[in-house]
């Protein structure tokens, strides 16, 4: 007994009906009453389920209410080797197969004309039904393999996408920041990091609870999105931290960039808040390629640069000083080892 590896579960691959739990739906669009019904019994005895067409004119109008899994069409007819190209242009059809049939054996010069207009593949049914019964089970199990294969490749998407953002905001996630931002030095491309944290936060969250808290994230999210520039890119870093990436900008560009950025937050109302304002602190530094430094010394200068906005009453930007060609970032505020975690919401 033959084995249809299409019907087999594939470890790694999300599983995908069986023919036992959906029958495959094909189209069998033919003019002839008499081949129409013949290319029925044909396929419904291997256990597919049909769908007749009187024309192939009419395939586009079934697409309303039913998706085929398999087009069969005469080749001989007019309109056939046309709409093999127009179901390649249709979602629905885009990767259905397309058998073209005749009953008797069709001239090689119209055969390469339909498969050359869209068509996956032709067979003379009259002479040789055993091949076509055959080719329709290959097409169907091809088309399997297609749609496993895509489902498995919109799940890595989704898992990628997942990876990569933070699932209370929506923004970038800590770890993808990182890369931006690596892959910025590494190209010399020149670039500006604004490092901001929410003010009082702590507060918020023991005065309105987390579930406010969380309502102020998403609003500042919400703001920072509006707010970006065509290049721009911004993420949550962690807690109450976000960051905005800004290329090619001035530190006095930078700056005003972190000034609008602040001004918007402040005008924020939170309902969980009752009404009460939100500010942020805004560190900022710019990475010149010509200083040597990585992405953790911009992130650290920044980081001492909002650092030094909070020890200075908060709710203001603060440009770090530029780094030096060949030496190591000269940073406000006690020296730091990776990531700074000063008490900023205290």
């Amino acid at each position: 007994m033959a084995l249809d590896l299409a019907s087999q579960w594939i470890p790694g691959l999300s599983s995908a009906p069986s023919i036992t739990e959906r029958k495959e739906c094909i189209f069998i669009a033919h003019e002839c009453d008499r081949a129409r019904e013949r290319l029925r019994q044909l396929v419904e005895d291997e256990g597919y389920a049909t769908r007749l067409i009187d024309s192939p004119e009419g395939i586009v109008s079934a697409l309303s209410s039913e998706n085929p899994d398999l087009i069969l069409m005469n080749i001989a007819s007019e309109t056939s080797l046309e709409l093999c190209g127009e179901l390649r242009m249709i979602d629905a059809t885009r990767d259905v197969p397309i058998v073209l049939v005749s009953e008797d054996v069709a001239v090689q010069e119209l055969v390469a004309h339909g498969l050359l207009a869209g068509a996956d593949d032709y067979v003379s049914v009259g002479a040789r039904p055993a091949e076509f019964r055959a080719r329709v089970r290959v097409q169907l199990r091809n088309k399997r393999y297609r749609d496993a294969l895509k489902r498995v490749r919109s799940e890595r998407e989704v898992l990628r996408r997942q990876a990569a953002v933070d699932p209370l905001t929506g923004l970038l996630n800590r770890r993808s920041l990182g890369d931006v931002f690596s892959e910025k030095v590494i190209a010399g491309d020149s670039f500006a990091i604004l490092f901001m944290d929410i003010d009082r936060f702590k507060s918020i969250n023991d005065r309105f609870g987390h579930a406010a808290g969380d309502a102020v994230l998403r609003a500042v999210a919400e703001s920072l999105r509006r707010g970006m520039r065509s290049g721009d890119f911004c993420g949550r870093y962690g807690g109450e931290e976000f960051v905005v990436g800004a290329p090619d900008v001035t530190p006095e560009q930078a700056t005003r960039l972190g000034e609008r950025i602040r001004a918007a937050i402040a005008q924020l109302r939170p309902a969980e808040l009752g009404g009460l304002p939100v500010t942020v602190s805004i560190g900022v530094a710019v990475f010149n390629p010509e200083t040597g430094e990585t992405s953790d010394d911009v992130l650290e200068r920044a980081d001492a640069a909002l650092y030094t906005a909070k020890m200075s009453g908060r709710d203001q930007v603060v440009l770090a000083a530029p780094c030096q060609p060949s030496n190591r970032p000269q940073r406000e505020g006690p020296p730091t080892k990776g990531h700074v975690s000063y008490p900023r919401s205290a």
